[in-house]
């Protein structure tokens, strides 16, 4: 492995500043990721701004930012961590998407500064960048399949790379986004990193498919220690039961109906079944023609329960990777993955349940059993999230139960997320909560959305330091532009 402090040749198969270039560049080229990586901590949000003020444009700089942490934050010893400054990324595009113009620079400056963070981290473990490769003829695709599943990582690197560079970025991703969903060892991150990938390359495209792709293969190939290719262990039990079970679906197993009692149903299972009974419970309700969705509001819907239950980094988790694993299922190109992705996460729930109920905090309360509570509007429900979590909850499902409007709720939990930000997990899980709520078509729409508020951030709460810094650069950019 190289070290970034050696000079950076980038990868053998193209030149760097081809491979380096951010697609949604016109013309672009490496300065921009070297800038990136090269800049000290306590200079970058000013010298983006300087950019920002010279015309650099958001997407340019999402593009870099993919680049420069997949190459210089690698996602071992966990996936997680430090490498949220890569699995993050999907998270903030959504953020600057839905935001104002004057707001959409301030996740991605955030993210800039927190790269920074995770590379500092990196440097104090091993100084590390993503392996150069040999440039080499593109393999089959069953090379890298075949890695995956005898767990071999740099050969999955290696295929990855290879097959990316000989145009076949759709396949590679469609195998990894697939293998990404097979285990539970790093409650979700995988699936959410495979989520992140594909969704960056789709809106990118080309330019930063090599480094998505290879961060994410090695990402996919980390067993934590374990050699599940020879030994059997409980994270990868689920795989090998829905196999079969996948296998076992009626060959119209899509075409069903929606049914809100099969959908609470499966939330009953999911409150006390084992991951195995669980998928077993949802395989039958999908042979009686209860629609895939149905079985997919479920899953979301208990995620959101886990975090009614604990507050906690655990039961986030469940929401965010309910979130990915439904993209997954939305973008897989075959009818096998699309069953196996919804069957391991109605097994992932059960799991997750498990995780949250070893926490003696965690409170027995039911999605489907919220009291609301009368608000007179925004300002009252995220007042009330400093002080209580749960009766803002309360709040915001009266409110909503009103005709209060979820879109500006929605945006507000948006906002508080990158300017009240505490970490990572803010704006990663406002954003898959509000995808969720925007997927499901049942009935608990509002009950979903407002259990969000369990991990928003309130008006209360701090402006993070960061987010002010860059606002003020921002405002001053604007200011000597107008020539005020």
């Amino acid at each position: 492995m190289i070290n970034r402090r050696q000079v950076v040749v980038g990868s053998a198969l193209v030149p760097w500043a081809a491979w380096a270039r951010p697609a949604a560049t016109a013309g672009g080229d490496g300065d921009l990721v070297r800038l990136l990586i090269d800049t000290p901590r306590d200079g970058l949000v000013e010298a983006l701004a300087l950019r920002i003020g010279g015309g650099l444009q958001p997407p340019q700089l999402l593009g870099a930012l993919a680049i420069a942490t997949c190459r210089e934050v690698s996602p071992f010893p966990n996936v997680g961590f430090k490498y949220h400054a890569v699995m993050m990324l999907r998270s903030v595009e959504q953020s600057v998407a839905a935001m104002s113009p004057e707001r959409a620079w301030l996740p991605l400056l955030w993210t800039a500064d927190y790269f920074k963070a995770a590379q500092a981290q990196e440097d104090r473990r091993r100084p590390w960048s993503l392996p150069a490769q040999e440039a080499r003829l593109a393999p089959e695709l069953a090379e890298l399949q075949d890695s995956l599943a005898s767990w071999e990582s740099e050969r999955a690197d290696s295929a990855a790379a290879a097959l990316v560079a000989a145009g076949q970025t759709p396949r590679v991703l469609q195998t990894l986004m697939l293998h990404a969903s097979r285990d539970f060892r790093a409650i979700g991150h995988k699936t959410i990193a495979a989520a992140n990938a594909h969704r960056l390359y789709t809106a990118l495209g080309e330019g930063v498919a090599s480094p998505l792709a290879r961060s994410l293969a090695l990402a996919v190939q980390n067993a934590e220690g374990d050699d599940p290719a020879r030994h059997a262990y409980p994270a990868d039990r689920d795989w090998q039961t829905n196999q079969a079970l996948a296998t076992s679906l009626p060959g119209d197993w899509q075409a069903g109906h929606d049914d809100f009692a099969a959908a609470q149903e499966l939330v009953q299972e999911l409150r006390t079944a084992s991951s195995e009974g669980a998928a077993t419970a949802a395989a039958r309700m999908l042979d009686d023609n209860v629609s895939a969705h149905t079985m997919w509001e479920a899953v979301m819907v208990f995620a959101a329960e886990l975090i009614l239950r604990r507050n906690s980094v655990v039961s986030l988790h469940a929401t965010t990777t309910a979130n990915a694993m439904h993209y997954c299922y939305l973008m897989a190109a075959r009818d096998h993955a699309r069953r196996l992705q919804l069957l391991q996460a109605v097994a992932f729930m059960a799991r997750f349940r498990s995780l949250v109920e070893r926490d003696r905090r965690t409170r027995d309360r039911l999605i489907d059993d919220i009291d609301p509570l009368p608000a007179a509007d925004l300002d009252e429900i995220f007042g009330t999230v400093g002080r209580s979590r749960y009766e803002s909850v309360r709040q915001a499902l009266g409110w909503l139960e009103a005709r209060g409007d979820a879109a500006a709720l929605g945006a507000r939990a948006r906002w508080y997320a990158t300017l009240k930000n505490t970490g990572t997990h803010d704006i990663k899980f406002i954003e898959a909560t509000l995808e969720n709520h925007g997927w499901l078509r049942l009935a608990w729409r509002d009950t979903l959305l407002a259990a969000g508020l369990m991990y928003a951030n309130g008006s209360s709460a701090k402006d993070d330091g960061v987010v002010v810094r860059a606002r003020a650069l921002l405002a001053r950019t604007r200011s000597e532009s107008t020539g005020l």
